[in-house]
């Protein structure tokens, strides 16, 4: 069960990083909260990962 939650937020983490990578430059402060959105899901999948 753990592993499939970890597998569909590791999903949600690739699409969303491939949205924040496909944002226009000018566009700083989407960029700029996008990649704090990807390092949050980062976090937890190291953490559910180490349950």
């Amino acid at each position: 069960m753990m592993n499939n939650t970890v597998g569909k937020i590791i999903r949600i983490h690739a699409d969303l990083k491939q949205i924040v990578d496909g944002l226009p430059a000018k566009n700083k402060t989407a960029k700029y909260y996008g990649k704090d959105a990807l390092s949050l899901i980062d976090i937890m999948i190291r953490r559910l990962s180490d349950e």
